[in-house]
């Protein structure tokens, strides 16, 4: 990939374009694990979605994970990554909100840069395939002060 999906410089990033309601009736994820506070562009013709997740200074994870340099986990980009993709499938498909995509797969993850709280995280998806009512591919980026910090392709499964 490389390339980004979509280069966030040239959006508005600053308000939400789904509802907050919305937004928790796709992605089950709550309290530590609600990693996309807010979707900020949803490109319905292109099937691409940016959401972010904001991290304070002393984020949950910070003390345990480099204590003295606090950075953000991998495993929670890919988290992200995975949670910003199964809401593009479910808006742009038409999967079932009640329903759960759990991740089925991880491929081409690439670790690009670093994220040092506090950030603003954004969390890009474009999707690659549909393979019937059940399974999906989709690409996903991460993204801190500009910069590309981790891309891969997620695949998920209806469960």
């Amino acid at each position: 990939m490389s390339q980004p999906i979509v280069d966030l410089a040239t959006l508005d990033l600053s308000e939400h374009v789904v509802p907050e309601e919305e937004l928790r009736r796709c992605l089950p994820q709550r309290k530590l694990f609600q990693l996309i506070d807010g979707i900020v562009h949803l490109d319905v013709p292109n099937n691409v979605v940016v959401g972010y997740k904001d991290w304070d200074e002393n984020p949950w994870w910070g003390e345990a994970h480099m204590p003295g340099r606090p950075l953000l986990p991998g495993v929670l980009m890919i988290e992200g990554g995975a949670q910003i993709a199964s809401f593009l499938v479910k808006q742009q498909i038409g999967w079932n909100n009640d329903e759960t995509i759990g991740l089925a797969g991880v491929n081409d993850v690439r670790v690009r840069g670093q994220v040092i709280p506090p950030a603003r995280v954004y969390f890009v998806s474009s999707i690659e395939k549909i393979s019937g009512r059940r399974l999906a591919r989709m690409n996903a980026q991460v993204f801190c002060d500009g910069a590309m910090v981790m891309e891969m392709q997620v695949m998920g499964a209806m469960l």
